[in-house]
């Protein structure tokens, strides 16, 4: 797992990605955007000013080569539905066009770790299902078809069982377990062999850092 220092300037971060990852779309969270905004050829769907004073950072979805409209509301037969989230930073949904033509939809979520007080709980378990339920109207329109949800869900995979199917969604991590050996040390999961979890976040660079699956991809 490749790590970027934290104190890296916003502007390398997006270079690091672009040399070493070179995604046509991707999502980011507990993201920046440069304030002079997405750099070189990127493009880029974000809440400026993010979640707030103490967390000025938020999702992003961002783009290269291919266009991106963010998704706002849901047009209905006879009346819009707008998509309204409690916490706008942390969420966004967008088409991804190809050739002026709708390729699929993106969303980036993060699962703040608040609790219905708004103190920390340490996880996503409560914001997660809120964000989902508020989804909801995309999540059963006509773009369900070719329909991605992807982020840092804050949930270990105890925490995200019955989730996807809640939704109507497959839970890409859990599908495709098979094909990886267990993680060695996997937090908050209760698989056995069968494991198949990656390490996705890490705190740390010491010893002994605890192996943590917690970033999801729904589809």
């Amino acid at each position: 797992m490749k790590q970027v220092a934290p104190k890296k300037p916003i502007a390398d971060r997006w270079t690091w990605m672009e040399n070493r990852i070179d995604p046509d779309v991707v999502v980011l969270t507990e993201a920046k955007v440069p304030e002079t905004g997405p750099p070189g050829d990127w493009s880029a769907i974000w809440h400026p000013g993010g979640v707030g004073k103490t967390r000025p950072w938020g999702t992003v979805v961002a783009s290269r080569g291919v266009d991106l409209t963010e998704i706002t509301e849901i047009r209905r037969r006879f009346r819009s539905v707008p998509l309204q989230f409690e916490w706008p930073a942390v969420v966004h949904a967008a088409d991804v066009l190809v050739d002026h033509e709708r390729w699929g939809t993106v969303i980036g979520l993060y699962g703040i770790t608040l609790g219905p007080d708004g103190t920390s709980i340490g996880s996503g378990k409560y914001s997660v299902e809120i964000l989902m339920e508020q989804l909801n109207p995309l999540l059963r329109s006509d773009r369900r078809e070719r329909l991605i949800v992807a982020g840092d869900f804050n949930l270990t995979p105890k925490g995200m069982i019955g989730l996807a199917d809640d939704f109507g969604l497959v839970d890409l991590t859990a599908s495709t377990a098979d094909s990886r050996p267990p993680l060695d040390g996997c937090t908050g999961c209760d698989s056995g062999d069968t494991c198949g979890h990656m390490w996705t976040h890490r705190n740390t660079d010491q010893p002994g850092a605890k192996a943590q699956n917690i970033d999801y991809i729904l589809a």
